[in-house]
């Protein structure tokens, strides 16, 4: 019989024979099990350090100058300067000198003691060693330790903007900040409060069936009803069908040379050479040739050997080296998207400032020294972080490890797209965001509007621990309230590092690591937490309250998924694998997949505006067709074939001069 009110003793015990002598074994046996594989870990990783990586220690201590500002720090300081007293003596002296000073706390974690001292206190030399490098590459990571003339683990403080002293209320204006924290406070606990009373309100007049507050296991978690899913218009199909019937079947390639002859993206690629021998009008012909090989994946080669447009793989190979490169590609894609941007009607796409985020997992060469396997989806690769607006124009794409932060990721795109978009509302997956993700975006002046996979258990945080919590909430709010005396102390700092952030002196990932968990908190790091709290449960609360704020998330995000879609059938040459052996040939691929995904969006841009003229278009179009609008398809695309291009035949895009 179930029991679910008794106690483990009362209902548990009796039902296992041996009763509580039979749980209390099995569990001395799970925890002896445990200590022998961690003792396996233990002696595996210390002997693969032994026999090989050892040699290599001194050299690399010897090279590299090491310093640090922080004195919660100074333990792994010491170890590594024993270290290097110790270069020179043999690895055959198993154990330090005994008069030595080791410093063991901040730099030996604890389940390590019993490896590195024995039991007459001596310290064992391999795996003291061992324990030291991890404690260093753990504070390199959070950046409490630095490289000396280095550029991308150099101090922290260097990455701060020099002139932010002199130039404060500039920078403060900027980011449309306040230059008193006090008033920050008071406009975020003002924020707080009425997003908690909005969703009080919208629990308490939904309790029979809608969003409400319902107790799991004894826990009390929010019940958000399913948004259901959407029916798709027939009129869009319809428009596609409309489309196709207008202007055929396109090859793939004729839409990047259209896009080409109405935005000269072509002019934005510039020889690394003193000089240009060849015209223009060639190297223009070449150029669509090998960026169509190149956004395909089907290489070069399959292009000349595949086509019927005269020109040898040598000839594109060359064009290739010449002009192709990350710069060219960059400027060329800005070129598009702006001009993508400039054309659209906003009767049917709206003045968009929303976008979003994900990324894709592509294999890879293993030689690629950017190759990792990924733990989710398996098999080595790296992933492309898209930014796409909601109506499937691709702002920036990013070339990341598997294991890369998709928060620092998110914040670059925001920062860096280098084109026309203004974003100020910026949909992400679950892994795209965390509290210095709300924090930062809130001093930059963006919203960030995740998915969050376990929204159920997720707590309000009380603006004042004075403040009246609506009955109907009772369970969802935390009890610890918001720090604001460490926001205002530290006020000025996180102003100085999202400036940092928006100027670029810094990089969002390198600045995410330094205000990694573990170890001693950076009291900036302690700020940006809080303050990532407040802003977190504004919006927790309007998520829970509001089905549009829901529904347009979800939105937002299965635009970018549809944009992932049809990555998978634009590059297919080569199962999908990004070629190359170092990092810059493969963002070269992603660059041109992500050109020519942008021109077919343009291309598709002008044929359904063009069909869109009609007036008896115009009035089939419902809020719901505009709503599901999108360029992004592919059905009027010929992507496969014979490779042809002919610079003399147009298709008649309805463009007025």
């Amino acid at each position: 019989m179930m029991k679910p009110e008794g106690t483990v003793r009362q209902v548990v015990f009796p039902a296992v024979p041996g009763g509580e002598g039979t749980l209390r074994a099995l569990v001395a046996e799970a925890k002896a099990d445990a200590k022998a594989y961690k003792d396996r870990v233990r002696t595996v990783l210390t002997s693969s350090y032994t026999s090989y990586y050892r040699r290599m220690l001194p050299k690399l201590l010897a090279a590299i100058e090491f310093k640090c500002n922080n004195t919660a720090y100074r333990p792994v300081m010491d170890a590594l300067d024993l270290l290097q007293r110790y270069a020179d003596i043999p690895n055959t002296t198993r154990h330090y000198d005994v008069s030595e000073n080791i410093p063991i706390k901040g730099v030996v974690p604890d389940g390590w003691l019993e490896a590195v001292v024995d039991a007459d206190g001596i310290i064992e030399r391999a795996s003291y060693e061992l324990c030291a490098i991890v404690s260093l590459k753990d504070a390199l990571r959070r950046r409490e330790i630095y490289v000396a003339d280095a550029r991308r683990w150099r101090n922290p403080e260097e990455d701060l903007p020099t002139d932010f002293e002199e130039n404060r209320d500039v920078h403060y204006e900027t980011l449309r900040q306040p230059l008193d924290a006090g008033v920050f406070i008071e406009t975020l606990k003002e924020a707080m409060r009425a997003a908690m009373a909005a969703c009080g309100e919208a629990v308490r007049k939904n309790a029979s069936g809608g969003t409400r507050v319902k107790t799991h296991r004894g826990e009390p978690r929010w019940h958000i009803p399913d948004l259901g899913k959407q029916v798709v218009p027939e009129n869009l199909r319809a428009l596609h069908t409309e489309v196709a019937a207008r202007w055929g079947i396109i090859d793939l390639m004729d839409f990047l040379k259209e896009s080409d002859f109405v935005t000269d993206f072509t002019d934005a690629f510039t020889t690394v050479a003193t000089r240009e021998a060849t015209p223009r009008e060639v190297i223009r012909k070449r150029l669509l040739l090998v960026l169509y090989a190149l956004g395909t994946n089907v290489g070069v080669k399959r292009v000349a050997d595949g086509g019927r447009h005269g020109e040898s793989e040598a000839a594109l190979r060359a064009t290739r080296h010449l002009f192709v490169n990350r710069d060219n590609l960059r400027n060329a894609i800005s070129t598009l998207v702006n001009a993508t941007l400039k054309m659209r009607d906003p009767l049917w796409w709206g003045n968009g400032t929303a976008c979003a985020s994900d990324s894709k997992k592509f294999g890879s060469w293993s030689s690629n020294l950017m190759t990792e396997y990924h733990a989710r989806y398996g098999g080595p690769g790296v992933m492309i972080y898209w930014h796409v607006d909601r109506k499937s124009v691709c702002v920036y794409s990013q070339l990341r490890s598997c294991n890369a932060s998709e928060v620092a990721a998110m914040m670059e795109g925001v920062l860096r797209h280098c084109t026309d978009a203004s974003i100020d509302r910026q949909y992400t997956d679950s892994h795209g965001q965390s509290l210095p993700g709300f924090a930062f975006a809130h001093l930059l002046g963006f919203k960030l509007l995740p998915r969050i996979k376990r929204i159920a258990h997720q707590k309000l945080v009380k603006a004042d621990p004075d403040d009246q919590v609506p009955s109907c909430l009772t369970g969802m709010v935390a009890d610890k309230p918001i720090d604001w005396e460490i926001i205002a102390q530290q006020y000025d700092q996180m102003v100085k590092y999202a400036t940092a952030l928006r100027l670029g002196t810094a990089e969002a990932e390198q600045v995410l690591r330094r205000f990694t968990r573990g170890g001693p908190k950076h009291p900036t790091y302690k700020a940006i937490e809080e303050l990532g709290k407040a802003v977190k449960s504004v919006f927790v609360a309007e998520y829970v309250a509001s089905e549009a704020l829901r529904r347009e998330i979800h939105e937002g995000l299965q635009v970018v998924e549809n944009w992932n879609s049809a990555n998978t059938d634009l590059f297919y040459g080569s199962a999908g694998t990004i070629p190359g052996s170092d990092k810059e040939h493969q963002e070269v691929s992603m660059l041109c997949l992500h050109l020519l995904q942008s021109a077919l969006v343009f291309i598709n841009t002008l044929l359904v505006q063009s069909v869109l003229k009609d007036p008896a278009w115009q009035q089939k179009m419902t809020d719901a067709d505009k709503r599901g609008l999108s360029p992004l398809f592919w059905s009027n695309a010929n992507l496969y074939g014979t490779i042809d291009i002919d610079m003399g035949r147009r298709l008649d895009l309805g463009l007025t001069a």
